[in-house]
């Protein structure tokens, strides 16, 4: 893998994170999604959802990491604390540019939003919702051994009502030991 650099974001993050985001649902939630959303108006939606991320009190309990590539940002993973917290922290974004994927970068970002989350709320439980037909996704997450503990159809931006599976682990230790132990295909 070349050189990558991880680092927190900040707000005048915003853009690029919401770029990679538009480029990452295109790619990867077309059929899932409606094309008039992901066409037209996933890129200022997904800007106005990141910079109002930032501008939202309590960012001590939110984490965005970015993975850099040389001055290009690879890919990014969010965390939320207080999304759901009965379930423990919520892993809501995993993102690595299709040019960046199947090299570890998926599995190194997974990686530091546990450590994040066990430096901040030991003990505590991580979930994710993924589309139910986003198999690429499913995989990788069931690579590293996610508990599929809920389906429900959620409303997503764009009006699109898709059903999710929520994945939990537990223990979030042994989580971090099989993230750093191998790098399955498919991140």
């Amino acid at each position: 893998m070349d050189r990558i650099d991880l680092r927190p974001a900040i707000p005048s993050d915003s853009f690029q994170i919401a770029s990679l985001h538009t480029e990452s649902w295109r790619g990867s939630y077309r059929g899932i999604l409606p094309d008039a959303y992901l066409d037209e108006e996933i890129p200022g939606e997904r800007l106005k959802h990141w910079e109002t991320w930032f501008l939202t009190p309590g960012i001590d309990r939110r984490c965005v990491l970015l993975a850099e590539a040389g001055r290009e940002l690879a890919g990014f993973v969010s965390v939320l604390l207080d999304e759901e917290p009965e379930w423990g922290a919520c892993l809501d974004n995993l993102h690595v540019r299709p040019d960046h994927r199947n090299r570890g970068l998926g599995r190194k970002l997974f990686a530091q939003a546990t450590r994040w989350v066990m430096a901040r709320e030991p003990g505590w439980a991580i979930h994710l919702w993924v589309f139910e037909a986003n198999y690429p996704a499913r995989r990788f997450y069931e690579a590293f051994k996610g508990e599929v503990v809920d389906r429900e159809m959620r409303e997503m931006p764009g009006g699109a009502k898709v059903s999710s599976l929520r994945y939990v682990w537990r223990f979030p230790g042994m989580l971090w030991n099989d993230l750093m132990a191998c790098s399955p295909k498919g991140e």
